[in-house]
């Protein structure tokens, strides 16, 4: 087939590789990073991130560019002039985005994996142009969106667990501090509150229990010395006051006050609580393959239902403005 590149080409060109910098350029200005996001620790800012405007927009114009790509498709019957015009329209973007957006730089072969969903949807579109003869737009629309969205979920999935795996320790630290926060926070310091302040009343029993068997203290009661005798009763009514609730409520307001408890006593409470669960050691061995399809899923969510729709919109107002510019 012979390359012959026309001026609605060009045209396609510069308006694909405008929109790929479109959306990398917000993608960048809502300072949402993969790092960020993998770190459960900065759980709170990547909420805030994510409904940033300019990550909103981002997901708005993300669609954009594959609408372009299949409407191109649509209207040029020469596939290898919509290799070139998508396929360097994409890699003109993608280079000028990884090279002006510091932020963008870590996705470099997610950026790969993008450009080869592009050039597959192209390949695909120009098979189902042979088969379709109904509803041909929205159909060829669909089948770009769906067939990009997967080699870059693929590729997503691919960083991700790549990511993890390279720092496995540090993703899985990460997880015991979120489960301290969740089973620590009041819930933990009342737990080991309460078995100090019993270890201490038990110990304090204990103590009285074994000088109270003394013969020097027995005897004490019948001392001719009233200072003994009065020390003998006020162990005997000490002793029953360890067991008040009164003296339980001091002894743990002593140890509210003091009670910064060490990383050692911490991490003894989560090794207990880890032994009670018995997934837990599989879920950190594979930490990396539950993010990855973690993360690839979700993107096969939106895909399949924002990115699609969006699509179809950008497609169809794409397409009508190219016939109403051409007539």
């Amino acid at each position: 087939m012979q390359v012959k590149m026309e001026k609605k080409n060009f045209v396609f060109l510069a308006l694909i590789a405008l929109s790929v910098l479109l959306w990398a350029f917000f993608l960048n200005a809502s300072d949402l990073t993969l790092q960020q996001m993998l770190n459960l620790g900065e759980i709170g800012n990547v909420i805030e991130k994510l409904k940033s405007m300019n990550f909103i927009l981002f997901i708005a114009l993300f669609p954009l560019t594959i609408a372009l790509t299949v409407i191109h498709c649509k209207i040029e019957e020469n596939k290898i002039n919509s290799f070139i015009t998508s396929g360097v329209g994409v890699l003109i973007g993608l280079i000028l985005s990884l090279v002006l957006f510091s932020n963008l730089q870590e996705l470099l072969l997610l950026g790969v994996f993008y450009l080869a969903g592009i050039l597959l949807s192209i390949e695909m579109v120009y098979v189902k142009i042979l088969e379709l003869k109904k509803y041909v737009s929205v159909r060829l629309l669909g089948t770009g969106i769906h067939k990009t969205a997967t080699i870059v979920a693929l590729g997503l999935f691919l960083v991700v667990a790549m990511t993890v795996y390279e720092d496995k320790e540090f993703y899985a630290e990460q997880i015991d501090k979120q489960l301290m926060d969740v089973a620590g926070g009041e819930q933990l310091m009342a737990k080991v509150t309460e078995e100090a302040t019993d270890n201490i009343i038990d110990s304090q029993k204990q103590m009285i229990k074994q000088i109270k068997v003394l013969p020097s203290f027995q005897a004490l009661e019948n001392s001719p010395d009233p200072n003994a005798v009065q020390f003998h009763s006020e162990a005997i009514a000490f002793e029953k006051y360890l067991s008040s609730t009164e003296y339980r409520n001091i002894v743990k307001a002593e140890i509210e006050q003091q009670s910064d408890v060490s990383d050692e006593q911490l991490k003894d409470i989560l090794g207990s609580v880890k032994k009670q669960m018995p997934m837990y050691g599989l879920i950190t061995d594979f930490l990396w393959l539950i993010t990855g399809f973690a993360f690839l899923s979700i993107f096969l969510l939106i895909s399949n239902t924002v990115f699609y729709v969006l699509t179809l919109v950008y497609g169809l107002i794409i397409e009508q403005g190219f016939r109403a510019v051409n007539k």
